[in-house]
């Protein structure tokens, strides 16, 4: 079997992120969940509770990774959307997204967003179209930010950015510096190896 055929076989089974540490941190957002079924000899997992079972009706705060590994779909369980996913935020993102401090809301906005929006909840549609205008608005402002912005204090920007927003702008900004040394032709001086730098210092030492 070759590399290729094994790695598509480890892909087949392991998600691309599974061993991203940001993608481990968006599915630890809680989410304000409702128990369908009951669930008999897991009690301990609510500390509030005194019995031996977890019944039908009760109420727990679970983390999304639990969540979305199939309690949700198969109907054990309905949950809240987080208050920086519910309408009232949503509205605010779609009326003028670029004041908003994602960051403050949800460290991992997006990435905790793209898992939410999989969810059999139904205002899920309108959080994925809420998701993709807000990072519409918000990516000129970016772009604009990371590439005119050089000797400005841009704490307050960053401040209100995403996890994934602040990666863009790194990479936009590292970007504009590889240009600007390529048109100064710095990115093409060639400098002298240091081997052989050191191979006239001990020619002039042996020489004198």
């Amino acid at each position: 079997m070759s590399f290729d055929s094994q790695q598509q076989d480890v892909d087949s089974v392991i998600p691309r992120d599974y061993f991203s540490i940001d993608s481990i941190l968006a599915e630890q957002q809680k989410l304000s969940c409702v128990l369908r079924r009951s669930f008999f000899g897991l009690g301990y997992l609510d500390a509030s509770n005194s019995g031996e079972h977890l019944v039908s009706g009760t109420k727990m705060d679970l983390p999304l990774w639990i969540v979305g590994s199939g309690l949700a779909d198969k109907g054990f369980l309905t949950c809240e959307l987080p208050k920086a996913y519910q309408e009232a935020n949503r509205n605010i993102l779609l009326a003028d997204s670029s004041v908003v401090d994602l960051f403050k809301q949800a460290v991992h906005f997006y990435g905790t967003g793209l898992r939410l929006i999989k969810l059999p909840h139904p205002e899920t549609p309108y959080l994925a179209v809420s998701l993709v205008k807000a990072f519409i608005g918000r990516f000129k402002k970016i772009m604009d930010s990371s590439q005119n912005s050089r000797n400005q204090d841009l704490s307050t920007l960053l401040a209100k950015l995403d996890t994934k927003e602040r990666e863009l702008f790194e990479l936009s900004r590292e970007s504009v510096q590889t240009l600007d040394k390529w048109e100064r032709r710095e990115s093409n001086i060639i400098g002298a190896s240091t081997l052989v730098l050191h191979s006239r210092k001990r020619k002039r030492h042996q020489l004198t």
